[in-house]
């Protein structure tokens, strides 16, 4: 069985704008849900897209591509079940990704579009600053 996979940028940044989070010690998933408008595309369903994201800082290209291979490797065995619900992951790995169990990452994996929380963008976290001139309530 093969993963649909995510290849444009503007999906990826679709995915961490609009999704919702799980973090392991391993990865970061976020998972977006397709839009009501989105989940027919040219009459035919779309099913789970999978995207990979590996940085430098995970190591050199050997490492990064050790990484993605043992990735992909445990979403088609986490994600077999729900390959029709119409979602679209990104993985955003660490590179504990490489000491990790393998059944640990398939565990992960497997509930990671299950209790993704919901992302909260970053303007909504900050405090507003007081004009100045005004006195502070706190």
């Amino acid at each position: 069985m093969r993963l649909a996979r995510l290849t444009q940028r503007k999906e990826f940044l679709a995915a961490a704008e609009h999704g919702r989070r799980f973090r392991s010690s391993a990865f970061m998933a976020q998972v977006r849900d397709a839009a009501p408008d989105e989940a027919r595309k040219g009459g035919e369903p779309v099913a789970l897209r999978l995207g990979l994201t590996a940085s430098r800082k995970t190591g050199n290209a050997v490492k990064r591509n050790r990484i993605r291979r043992r990735l992909r490797e445990a979403a088609k065995q986490a994600l077999a079940s729900q390959t029709e619900r119409p979602c679209d992951v990104v993985i955003v790995a660490r590179s504990d990704v490489l000491t990790a169990h393998f059944k640990t990452l398939v565990a992960d994996l497997s509930i990671a579009i299950d209790r993704a929380k919901p992302h909260k963008p970053h303007a909504d976290r900050r405090r507003p600053h007081p004009k100045r001139g005004t006195p502070s309530q706190a």
